[in-house]
């Protein structure tokens, strides 16, 4: 296709403190398929025999799916791809009807066609979009900010009490943080790839037009952290590249690696983007 072909692709992956990259890009250029995928490690202590946590192993999964040859439409490689994810931890012994066990995915993905853009989304990864006006459009929102909101509303508390540890601080958010994965796709909660029946009930998927759009943001949450605005994002991204971005960004976190002037769950998530600029 003539027009895609002036389409130019930046991407970037940034490790944060895990012991594995859980962040995944996709660049599936044969048939215009490129997105962000976020793995989210179980609460219980899996590990492959490799030392791969859940949610590697469940990013990259899905992130295989999406980057298969043919013709399948995004919203049937999600729902194949969740298929497999739960094929995987049943294989692996992991009791699928503990929530609080299942690996799981965030991730942002699209399909650029001649005329229209398809996409995918789960979780707290972030499609958005700006046209030649300087009009900044959010695709998808943010599902889990409600959830993540009364974990750090709590972790204030804690801290207000006298708790500064980090590691204190999660053990005991950890009754929490396993009411909030009871809650994946859910109506009380939000949808998310973890091998549920229901998944595909809370798939958020559209089309939308290619006029005038200029340019394409896919983004996990560890690189939109802390963002005072999109725009202000995207112009920051615009003068130091996605690399650029990230790097700073990893780099203030870790002068506040006791979470001091940003209240978070993490000193540093992993960070990923894709930028797809269109001529």
């Amino acid at each position: 296709m003539e027009s895609l072909s002036r389409c130019r692709v930046e991407k970037y992956t940034l490790q944060g403190d895990g012991e594995w990259n859980e962040d995944v890009l996709v660049v599936n250029e044969p048939a215009a398929i490129y997105g962000v995928v976020d793995g989210a490690t179980s609460l219980s202590p899996y590990r492959n025999p490799e030392g791969f946590t859940g949610g590697y192993l469940a990013a990259r999964l899905a992130a295989d799916c999406f980057g298969e040859p043919g013709g399948l439409s995004l919203d049937n490689r999600a729902v194949r791809s969740n298929e497999r994810l739960r094929q995987a931890m049943v294989s692996e012994g992991v009791d699928v009807l503990d929530a609080s066990a299942l690996w799981s995915a965030a991730y942002a993905v699209v399909a650029v066609r001649e005329y229209s853009i398809d996409y995918v989304q789960s979780g707290d990864c972030m499609l958005l979009c700006r046209y030649k006006d300087g009009t900044v459009r959010a695709l998808t929102h943010t599902q889990v900010a409600h959830i993540d909101q009364k974990t750090l509303d709590r972790m204030a508390e804690l801290r207000e009490s006298g708790v500064e540890e980090p590691a204190e601080l999660r053990r005991l958010l950890m009754p929490l943080l396993r009411d909030n994965r009871s809650k994946a796709n859910t109506l009380e909660g939000y949808g998310v790839m973890n091998g549920s029946a229901d998944f595909s009930l809370f798939l958020e998927k559209g089309t939308f037009n290619r006029a005038n759009v200029e340019s394409l943001y896919l983004l996990t949450d560890g690189i939109y952290s802390g963002a005072e605005s999109w725009t202000s994002l995207f112009t920051a991204i615009d003068a130091q590249g996605l690399k650029g971005y990230a790097d700073e960004l990893y780099a203030a976190e870790q002068e506040d690696a006791r979470l001091q002037a940003t209240l978070r769950l993490k000193v540093s998530d992993d960070k990923t983007g894709l930028v797809l600029r269109f001529a």
